[in-house]
């Protein structure tokens, strides 16, 4: 088994999304550990990966100003509002992109505070989709373009 350390943000952006789950998924064993190559897991998890690199990209000054200015060209939204869901959702940019993914794809006419107010409420990211009605993979294709280019 290959073990890695992971950087800090990336750390507690698990941790959080573990806590997250419901109790009784977890008790339950509910939880699938091996998905298909088409399923709601495999999306979501490449999902968490952008996430986390949005994040990752977020953690310097200059990081997080290219961050929000490509979210906010992409999302149409202001990078003032980016800055202040930030700050008053405390998720990072990935998980705030999340939240815009998820509401832009449903057609509940749910916002992304009404999929926040979801989220912190305990449901994860897969019963959020299904209250939607929206499909994780869409999302995790419309996600791709919120991730910077990657750094070799």
């Amino acid at each position: 088994m290959n073990r890695r350390w992971l950087d800090p943000a990336t750390a507690l952006f698990i941790a959080l999304s573990l806590t997250a789950l419901p109790h009784a998924a977890q008790a339950s064993g509910k939880i699938t550990s091996s998905p298909t190559k088409s399923s709601p897991g495999t999306a979501l998890n490449r999902i968490q990966r952008m996430v986390a690199r949005l994040d990752q990209e977020a953690q310097t000054p200059e990081g997080e100003a290219a961050v929000v200015k490509r979210l906010s060209a992409q999302l149409g939204t202001s990078e003032d509002t980016l800055r202040q869901q930030h700050d008053a959702w405390g998720l990072g940019y990935g998980e705030v992109a999340m939240a815009y993914g998820f509401s832009k794809a449903s057609r509940t006419g749910k916002t992304p505070d009404d999929v926040v107010e979801m989220r912190t409420q305990g449901m994860d990211w897969n019963d959020i989709a299904k209250n939607l009605g929206v499909k994780v993979d869409r999302v995790a294709a419309r996600m791709k373009r919120h991730v910077g280019p990657a750094k070799g």
